[in-house]
């Protein structure tokens, strides 16, 4: 019997699956980058006295870059300040911990422009990875998100439809890529996985993103049968299980590999709750179902909008710290007790001989079906 340990928060828990029951196990392999290569890559970096870090990711690559930068800054003399966004916020303190000297800002203002005039030089800082609304995320998705709503809601719009589109780049991606050509800001993209950065690429904001995802779809991606059943983790990052809105992609970036019929199941702590906007919102009645067509973009709509879409042919369930009230009743999501009783519900679901996909990193690694 294989014992796979898969995050949830900032533990890990045991899936003890039988061997005939496991159908794969998925997880990011990318080759990190050694400490001189890494160094080497950002040391072109435009720094200058007042400047502006502005940091959209809170991954431990994010945080390790992030450290650098500044200490460049200050050996050279210079000042900074490090923005970040709120959903970010929390991981990037975890990850700069250690570096108590360097504090962070949480971003409460709405004009990007505005608060870049206020300094001499931005610089960006983001990862890369998949994204079910926009088929990709780093820097024009985030900035879109956390600071230019208006262009958010035209990006939701321009989707093709109710279901997710990991990897795809279509009409969300290119309002976001468009709408952040010309901010005036250096931008270093990162490849990585919790192994490490495995690319740095620096640049204009659109050309380092680019550079990116066309590293990003050279070495994540990974074939897979369909399957009846997928147990999804919510990737390599504590934060990314701190809230069902921010653990809900690596669901939704698996679904596809799913057979009409099957089971798959998200894995996420979830201790800081729902995460606000339209889940919590629709949990609280404040925006009901009819409205989810037709409404304007609330931060987190896709998510209820996949939810409806996937659940027609697929059960989606959860295993997490949310009361059942709100996953369950609310939401629509099967409960799982915990690892044990996903194995005996899925078991009692789909037979004895179930075969179950084992996923995670689902936010950095592309699920390729066989024809």
């Amino acid at each position: 019997m294989p014992e796979i340990w898969l995050r949830y928060g900032t533990t890990h828990v045991v899936l003890d699956i039988k061997f005939e029951n496991l159908a794969n196990q998925i997880s990011a392999s990318f080759p990190a980058l050694p400490e001189e290569e890494v160094r080497a890559a950002i040391s072109g970096v435009p720094l200058t006295d007042n400047m502006l870090f502005l940091a959209l990711s809170g991954s431990k690559a994010a945080g390790r870059i992030i450290t650098m930068l500044a200490e460049q800054a200050r050996e050279k003399g210079f000042r900074f300040t490090i923005d970040v966004p709120h959903r970010a916020a929390g991981g990037l303190r975890v990850n700069l911990s250690g570096n108590e000297t360097i504090a962070i800002n949480r971003i409460d203002y709405q004009s990007l422009q505005d608060r870049m005039d206020k300094f001499q030089n931005t610089v960006v800082v983001s990862a890369v990875g998949y994204d079910p609304l926009f088929g990709f995320t780093g820097a024009p998705p985030v900035l879109l998100r956390n600071l230019l709503p208006n262009k958010m809601e035209e990006a939701f719009k321009a989707r093709k439809n109710n279901r997710p589109a990991p990897g795809m780049s279509g009409g969300p991606l290119r309002v976001a890529t468009s709408a952040t050509a010309d901010i005036p800001a250096a931008s270093v993209e990162l490849v990585a996985s919790s192994g490490g950065i495995a690319g740095i690429h620096t640049g204009s904001i659109n050309d380092a993103f680019e550079k990116s995802i066309s590293q990003l779809q050279s070495i994540s991606p990974v074939e897979t049968d369909l399957v009846k059943c997928a147990i999804v983790s919510a990737g390599g990052e504590a934060g990314v299980h701190s809230t069902l809105a921010g653990s809900l992609n690596s669901l939704w970036n698996s679904a596809h590999a799913v057979k009409e019929g099957g089971s798959a199941i998200l894995v996420a702590e979830n201790r800081e709750g729902v995460g606000g906007g339209a889940l919590q919102m629709f949990i609280e009645g404040r925006l009901k179902q009819e409205q989810l067509q037709e409404s304007q973009y609330i931060d987190g709509l896709e998510h209820l909008l996949f939810n409806e879409e996937l659940r027609q042919k697929i059960e989606l369930g959860l295993v997490s710290t949310l009361p059942h009230y709100y996953a369950r009743d609310r939401l629509g999501f099967s409960t799982y007790a915990g690892m044990k009783d996903i194995l005996e519900k899925l078991s009692e679901k789909q037979g004895r001989n179930f075969k179950a996909l084992v996923m995670s990193d689902a936010d950095i690694v592309l699920l390729k079906p066989r024809a």
